[in-house]
Order: C-alpha cells, then structure tokens, then sequence
C-alpha cells in the first residue's frame, strides 16, 4: 500500500469512525426525546414490577437485567421508570453504533485493488452501507419502542452485537484475546438471553470460519475460549440463589436452589420453543431469513457491476422485504404481534441486509466498460442513484414511525396513575381489574406507599393467592384465601374497619353490597354509609382533573401507539365515574347538578351509553328541547351497536342508568344470584323514594327467604300482606315462616285468616298435617296427609314429608310408595332431588344421597344447602379431596358458613395449622355453638397448651349440652390428665370406655392414666396391645403412644 492509498484508507476509517458515534449521538438524541417519562403500561410496567419485587409471579430470567433495575432504584432524579428508560436509551444507542460499525465492516469485491477509483467507491459503499443500517435500526418501530421503555431487550440486543463484534475483532487482527473475550460474554449472554442458545451453533460455526481463514485453528485456543466461557455459565448458579432467596420464588413450590436453576432453563427453552404458533410467524421468519441467506451466504464473490439481472432482482426483493418492515407493511412482525410478542432480531438482520444492498447498488452505479458486466450501464446508474436513496426512506420511515412508537404517553398514563393514588386518600387496598396494576405498583412504590394492588382477575390462582397472604396475615384471612379470593374478600369487606381500608378500579358492582361508594376520579372509595359523603364538595375536587383528561384526550395519538388503548381505558372509566356521581346527585334529589356530570361523563367519553340514557330520563322527565335530540342519539346508538338488549348489557361498562325498567331487571338479577341486599337496593332506586309496590315486597322477600335471612323476608312478607290482604301466597308463606320459628299460635292463627279469607280447607291441609306433627300428634299428621296424597299425587310437599315421618320403619310400605312417587316427580326439580338426598342421608344411603345431591348442585349451583350435604357425604365416604374441593365452594357463597368452616379447621387441623384451624373454628362457632365445634376447639387449644382455662370453658359448655357424649368425655378426661387431675381423668375415661370400650384414642388416654398412676404392668400391657392398631390414631397420638411405650420400663 504506497503512501496515498495508506492516507485514505486512514481518512475513511476516521470518516466511518465519525459516523457511528454520531449516529450513536444522534439515535440516543431521538431516544430519550421520545423517552417514557413514566412506567409505560403493560409489558415495561411488568418487567420493572418483577425485578422489584412487586409482583406474586416474577420472571426467572433477565437477572442482570434486573440489577441494573435495582440498581437505577438507588440512583436519586427522576422516576424510576425513567431512569430505567434511559439506560435502554443508552444500549440502544450502543446497538445502533455497533450495527453501523459491523455492517461498514463488511467489504465488498473490486475488479482492480489498484484502482483508486474502485477502492473509492468501495469505501464509499461501505460507510453508505453502514449509514443506512443504522437509521433502519434506529427507527424501526419495534426498536425504537425498546429504546423507550424500561425494557430489557436493547440490553440483550447490545449484548449480542457484542460478541459479533468481538469476533469481527478477531477476524480483523488475529489477536486470540478477542475470542477469549467472546467465550466470556457468550456464556454471560445465554444465562440472560435465550437467543444465544438459538445462535450458539451458528456462532460455533463463524468462529471455526474465521479461525481457518486465518490458518491459525487451534483445539487450545477453543478449549481457553470454553472456558472463559464458564465463569460467564456461573451467572446461573448465582442467579439461581437470588432467586432462592426470594420470598415470592419460594412460595411457587422450588424445592431447593437445583431446581430453580433447572425452571430457569426450562423458562428458557419455552421462550424459545413456545413461539407464536401462527402463519404470521412463520412468514415473519421466512421474511427474515430469505433475505439473511440472500445477502450473506448466497453472496457473490465478484464485484457488484458484474451482476446478473436474476442476482439484481433478488436483491431488490430483499430491499423490498426490509423497507415493508420498515414501514410497517402488513407482515411485518410488529403488524402482526405488536407488544404481544416483541421481535426485534429480524428488524436487525432486515436492517443489516438493506445496508448491504444500498452498499452493493452503490458500488454497481460505477462507471465502468467491461465485456464481463452485468446488467446495463444506465441501469447499474440507476441502482446507484437506489442506494443513495435507501437511508433517505429511513429517514422518511422514521418520520412516520414517530407517532407509533413515541414513549411520551406513557408519561401521561402515569400521570393518570398518580391521580388514582391520590384519590385513594391513604386507603392502602386497591380491588383492581388488573389493567393498570403493574404501573400503580411501580409508582406507588416510588411514592413510598404500602399499597396492596390486587388484582382480581389473578385471584384464580393459587400462587396469586399465597402471595396475598403474605400481606394479610390473620388467620382468617389466611385460612379463607386457601378457600378462594370471593369467600375471603366477602369476610374482609364485611368488617366497616377493613371496609374503611379499601377502594376499587373498575370494581363498583360487587363493592355495593357492603356499603357507600364514593366516585373519585378513577376510584371507589367505599364508607359504611351515605352521610359520610359530600358529594358537592367531592364533585368539585375533580373539576381539574376533568379539564386535564379532556385536554389529553383531545391531543392527537395514534391508534397504533401501544399507550392508545389505556387511554381510551381511562377515558372511559373515569366516564364512568362521572356518569356514577351524577347517579348518586340523583339519588339526592340534585336533577340539575346530576345533569352536568352526566354531560361531563360525555365529553370525556362521547359513547357512554348509560349517561346517554341517563341525560334522555332527565330530559324525558321535564320534556326539556333536548330530548328530541337525545331521542335520536340513542335511535342512532342502537343502530350502531345493534339491538337494545345489547345496550342493556353494555350499560354495565358505562355506567349506572337511572331508568326504572333497567333498576327493576338489574335488582332481579341481584335477587336470582343470590344478592337480596342488593336487590333490595336497585329495586328501592327503581321506586324513586315512593313506597315499593307490595308485589315488589313480596319478589324480596322470597329473595331473602332463599338466602336464609329469616327475619327479614317475614318483614318484607308482613309489609306486603298488610298492604295488599288479598295477597294469599305472601300470607301462605307467613305460615311457613312461623311453623320454621316453632310459634305455633301464630301459625294457627294465620290458617284461620286464610281459611276466613276463602283459601278452601283442602290447600290447608298440608301445613296443619305439618302442625299436626310438629305439636306432637304424628298420628293425626300421617292421617292428614295420607288423605292429601290420595287427592293430590303430584304434592312433592306432602310426599316428602310422609316419607320423613316414615323413614324410621313405623309404615315401611308407606314409605317406600313416599320415595317411589318423589322419585317419579323429581324431574327437573332440584327442590325434589334435595328432599331426597334429605331422606337417603337419614337412612346412611350415601351414593343414592351423592347422585341426588350433583344433581341439584348442577341445577342451581348456588344453593348453599345441597353443598352442606355434599360435604357431609363426602366425610362419611372419607373422600378428603371432594370434601375440600366443596368446602372450597361452599365458604365461596357463604364466608360464614357453619358446616365449611368446620370441616376446614378440621382439614387444616390434619395439615398441623393450628392457627388456620382456630380462626375457622371461631367462625363457625360465631355462628353456632354447637357441642362438635366447642369440643374441637377445645382440643386443639389443648394440644397446643397455651390457652387450658378456654379450653375448659369450652368443652363444659359442650358437655353442658350433651352430657353423655363419650367423644366429649373423651377430651375432658385427656384434658384432666394432662393437668394432673387424674381422680377426674378417671371418671370421664369409665365412661367413655363403658361407651366405647374398643375405641383406640380411649384405651390411649386409659393406658396414659395407669402410668401416671405408676400402674406400668397395666399400662405396658394395653399399650403394647394398642400398638398393632396404631394405624387407626391421628398422628399426634400415634406420637404420644411410641413416647409412652419408650418410658415404660
């Protein structure tokens, strides 16, 4: 090389030089001017959420990314999101130099190497090359949104052209420190990014390449280069016990520090293997491939003039893939995935390729006479003046792209996330559809806030729940989380102080059945009740916080910007709140004042339908000029969004709609699924203030009759009769009720009304048999009811109660024709099934009582006493699992639920949570104290030793009510021995062994006695007799009898 070719050699590797780092300078520029200022919503949201803790199921992977997270968490400045986004900023930037850098790397064949001209060129096409595969990168959608956002991949992307780089070092100088170095960052790289492990064989592959190419292979070399790579491998075994050390890795079951090592791989190999199974993916993969093996191993090895029209042609179809990707064509991958599957491999490779293909059109546009050249000259002069043109359609693409993939919304979207915190009002539990949770989590935490997010759809899972528990630590929190999320937010929100405690996004519904919601902004607040509500007041704390969101909505955004959809979800929630404080103003009495927020609620969101519907009942109300004009809204409305059902069931998104025909059907709906509170509540909307219809009263009553509130339906029921006498299925229903209180006069005297009303003696006849029985005269009931069945055949009623008066064997053959008529009529009757498994139970008939039972549970899944004997079967057939599958569903309809509480603290008991097992013990006996919850909790109060006073307490109280229970008597007399009253001990033990002389846990408590009463002949002998069946001991006493035969000599 004489002195002029080294001078301009050395003045294009400044110019090259020059070039990456300012387009280093300048994508970093662009990056952080679009920068999210906040934890954009969604995926970036959820990656911060994990390497902070915050979530119930963090990710395994991308441990160093998630120290640099943690890292940037102890730097002081802005939010953390945007610190975590400008460090994506920056490893973008990287990627863009180190993508410029490699590509102007790649040369291209010259006809004369001596050629000043050729060589020019040459140079020329390879800083060309470089130019335009950096802007294709830098402003590629999928890339840019990276570089945005607190994202991982632009790390992992510059860790990738890491090591490319590195091995081009070595294949430029030789100098095996750079393959050493690549060993390094290779094993670093596949513990953080699956993509390596894909590459692996590939880049085995290069470097042997290179090495050969060099003449220098050498097994030394890469077996020094392996094992650089293992202190880089090692990154497993400590990301491993990070993660070990992690409460909330622990509580997914890993069994030690092997096995999430070996989850991490796992998680790895699904990432890869798990791709999107659809045709866009392979045609993403085809596009980006195709062009790969175009341009780099189909590549020619003669100068780019001596092209062939085929090998041109080829090229512009690979130009053509990378400017559609470019520009977002139909399949491009970010088209197809968007933020669902982020791909931002093939835009490099695509961008990569582009630059090559600019390179080699450039160096084709060279004047040249040659009888070996390709394609025509003015063609060749026309591929040149393409290439200087492909990184102006990057520009051009960038232009376009900038809407798209601009992170300044998320900015905003955290803004909205700041006010939802601040309407909280140190409310510290947040009921949540799970839109928002990870950007609230994040932000609250930044804020210093002990906020508890949870997001209800999530509750589903286990995992979810457990982590949950770890906030709310009581044990009957504790114990009904085990059960489900509904049967433990019922029990929390039942309690006015936890009430006080809690809000909800989006979750207004179920919450007000437990008390006041107050609309703030884009929250519930809920108070136990309505006077604690300034509603002017709260109306106008949020008239600035309307403006704001009217303004944001108004700016432009494109609908393909990923922040789009959370805007237009907080548009419409915050509608919704809006258009709920008008429902409340009306509520007041305040028309006018409920108006304007009905019309605030449509300028924030101009298709809420229910503050249409509510500002068309306002207008349709005084006939106001605007009526006509909403009139044709709606007609419009429905014409768009099909029929007006539909509408009805769309109400529900927007709103509540102050419309006396909607309240009605929505307090039906509440009364079917089981919610007379509420029912109550829409039908007492519904009636405007005026006295509810007796008919209305009666519908509630039943209501609440079917959900066990007793006194309650007979309020409604009394109401609704005294208002309308003539009501006879009201007053029927009276007799009913007082027959279930046992106040038998008042039940004679409502027959006779109803026999002075004109009801004829022969409808009668069924609840004077029932009378009958109930008073002592079975006699005279059967007679009754013998005659009502002759009459009547299709009675269920009277069926069932003949077979129950004659399940004890007083009338077998009546009996049987009982069962064989219910049998008959059943049907679709889960009212005749259950009477059914009542009489199949009573005579121990367990799989006839089980087909009933699922059944009936199948009809109506809600109906609380059909799972109260399902449960009851499945302890008697000793199938534990069914048993706590049902209890689970049980305590889910019915936190408080006697029988489901006692059956878990019995479950939980076996399983040693004693501490569960009390709580749900306590909650059962809350509802009633009955001798089998009194004792249970007395023994476990004694097993665990530290509260024997309550435990005495307890187990008196039982035996008070069933003196002769020998299981009773049983805990006692172990209760005695273990305070050394052995005189007592000894006469609860004779009688339980007069009870039950063979019974296993007695003949312990007995055999413990004569050794406390130094009797060990006796005692060795009947424990060695016990110890053969110890089997049939719960293991605490199996325990207590191996310590027993150890002591005796």
């Amino acid at each position: 090389m004489n002195e002029q070719d080294s001078t301009m050699h050395k003045d294009g590797e400044r110019r090259r030089r020059l070039t990456v780092w300012a387009l280093a300078a300048g994508s970093l520029g662009l990056f952080l001017a679009t920068l999210s200022r906040g934890a954009f919503p969604g995926l970036p949201a959820r990656h911060l959420a994990w390497h902070l803790g915050l979530d119930a199921a963090p990710t395994l992977l991308d441990s160093l990314w998630g120290r640099l997270v943690r890292l940037c968490a102890l730097l002081p400045g802005e939010s953390l999101a945007f610190r975590v986004g400008a460090l994506s900023a920056v490893f973008a930037a990287l990627c863009v130099a180190l993508t410029t850098a490699l590509v102007m790397r790649i040369r291209y064949p010259v006809h004369d190497p001596h050629d000043p001209a050729e060589t020019g060129r040459e140079g020329q096409a390879r800083w060309l090359a470089g130019v335009t595969a950096g802007l294709g990168m830098m402003v590629c959608i999928p890339f840019w949104v990276v570089a945005t956002r607190s994202l991982p991949d632009a790390f992992h992307l510059c860790m990738l052209l890491g090591a490319a780089f590195l091995l081009s070092e070595y294949q430029r100088t030789g100098r095996n420190g750079f393959l050493y170095g690549l060993g390094l960052l290779y094993g670093v790289g596949v513990t953080e990014f699956p993509t390596f492990w894909v590459l692996a064989p590939f880049a085995a592959v290069l470097v042997a390449r290179a090495m050969l190419q060099r003449a220098a292979f050498s097994w030394r070399v890469v077996l020094r280069m392996g094992l650089w790579a293992v202190p880089g491998l090692l990154l497993y075994v400590w990301n491993g016990w990070t993660l070990w050390s992690d409460a909330a890795i622990r509580l997914r079951g890993f069994g030690s520090l092997w096995s999430v090592i070996w989850f991490i791989w796992r998680d790895q190999w699904h990432q890869i293997v798990h791709a999107p199974q659809t045709t866009g993916f392979l045609m993403v993969l085809v596009l980006t491939l195709v062009p790969w093996g175009v341009m780099f191993l189909m590549r020619p090895k003669k100068p780019a003039w001596r092209y062939s029209a085929w090998q041109v042609f080829l090229r512009l179809v690979v130009l053509a893939a990378a400017l559609g990707a470019l520009f977002n064509a139909p399949l491009s991958a970010w088209r197809i995935f968007g933020m669902h599957y982020l791909m931002v491999t093939p835009y490099l490779i695509l961008a990569a390729c582009a630059g090559v293909v600019a390179g080699e059109f450039w160096v084709m546009g060279q004047g040249r006479e040659h009888r070996n050249a390709g394609i025509g000259q003015p063609l060749r002069r026309l591929m040149g003046v393409l290439a200087l043109l492909i990184p102006f359609s990057a520009l051009a693409a960038g232009w376009l792209n900038r809407p798209v993939a601009d992170g300044r919304p998320g900015g905003e979207v955290e803004a909205m996330a700041g006010e939802l915190l601040d309407a909280l009002k140190g409310r510290d539990v947040l009921l949540t559809d799970g839109v928002l949770d990870d950007s609230v989590r994040v932000l609250a935490r930044g804020r210093g806030l002990d906020l508890t997010v949870i997001g209800v759809p999530q509750m589903a899972s286990k995992l979810h729940r457990d982590h949950l528990a770890e906030r709310f630590t009581h044990p009957r929190q504790q114990a009904l989380l085990q059960v489900g999320f509904s049967a433990f937010v019922q029990d929390f929100l039942s309690d006015d102080a936890q009430l006080r405690r809690t809000a909800a996004v989006e979750l207004a519904g179920p919450l007000r059945e437990f008390g006041y919601l107050v609309p703030d902004r884009l929250v519930y607040r809920v108070v136990p009740n309505e006077a604690e509500t300034d509603l002017p007041s709260l109306v106008a704390s949020q008239q600035a916080f309307w403006r704001r969101l009217e303004a944001w909505g108004g700016a432009p955004l494109d609908e393909r910007n990923p922040a789009w959809g959370y805007r237009q979800y907080l548009l419409r929630i915050a509608s919704k709140v809006a258009n709920n404080l008008g429902f409340a103003m009306i509520e007041r009495g305040d028309a006018a004042g409920a108006e304007d927020l009905f019309r605030q609620a449509r300028r924030l969101f101009p298709d809420n339908v229910s503050a249409l519907l509510n500002l068309l009942t306002l207008a349709q109300a005084a006939n106001s000029p605007e009526r006509e004009a909403y009139e044709a809204e709606w007609e419009a409305f429905k014409e768009r969004q099909m029929d007006s059902r539909v509408m009805w069931s769309l109400s529900s998104l927007y709103g509540y709609v102050h419309n006396t025909g909607y309240l009605v059907r929505h307090g039906m709906m509440w009364a079917v699924s089981g919610k007379p509170q509420m029912a109550e509540a829409e039908m007492r909307r519904a009636s405007g203030g005026r006295a509810m219809d007796p008919r209305v009263k009666a519908f509630l009553a039943r209501a609440y009759l079917q959900e066990g509130d007793l006194e309650r339906s007979t309020e409604y029921y009394r109401e609704a009769l005294d208002e309308n006498p003539a009501d006879m299925g009201s007053l029927l229903m009276m007799v009913q009720l007082a027959i279930h209180a046992e106040d038998f006069p008042e039940a004679e005297r409502l027959l006779t009304r109803a026999e002075e009303a004109g009801v004829p003696a022969e409808q009668l006849r069924f609840e004077r048999a029932v009378l009958a029985y109930l008073q002592g005269h079975p006699d005279d009931a059967l007679t009754a009811l013998k005659t009502l069945v002759a009459q009547q055949r299709d009675d269920v009623r009277a069926w069932a109660l003949l077979a129950l008066l004659t399940a004890d064997g007083r009338d077998p053959a009546v009996y049987e024709q009982s069962l064989k008529a219910l049998q008959e009529l059943r049907g679709a009757s889960p009212d005749v099934r259950l009477m059914l498994a009542e009489l199949y139970l009573s005579r121990e008939e367990w799989a006839l009582a089980r087909a009933e039972l699922d059944q009936v549970t199948r009809m109506n899944p809600r109906l609380i006493r059909a799972w109260e004997m399902l449960v009851q079967v499945d302890f008697r057939e000793r199938k534990q699992e069914l048993a706590e599958d049902h209890v689970r569903i049980l305590l889910t309809l019915d936190p408080a639920n006697y029988t489901g509480n006692l059956m878990l603290g019995s479950f939980q008991y076996a399983r040693a949570q004693y501490a569960l097992a009390e709580s749900s013990y306590r909650a059962a006996l809350a509802v009633r104290r009955d001798p089998t919850v009194l004792n249970d909790l007395a023994y476990l109060l004694m097993v665990r030793g530290d509260a024997p006073e309550e435990a005495r307490t307890l187990i008196e109280e039982a035996l008070v009510l069933q003196p002769d229970n020998p299981v009773l008597l049983s805990t006692r007399g172990e209760l005695n021995l273990r305070e050394g009253r052995l005189d007592q001990a000894e006469a609860d033990l004779q009688r339980v062994m007069a009870a039950m002389p063979d019974h296993p846990q007695a003949l312990l408590l007995t055999a413990q006695l004569y050794a406390a009463r130094n009797q060990t002949d006796a005692a060795r002998e009947m424990a060695q007799a016990l110890a053969d069946r110890q089997g049939e001991l719960p293991a605490e006493q199996q325990a207590a009898l191996k310590k027993l035969i150890e002591q005796l000599p």
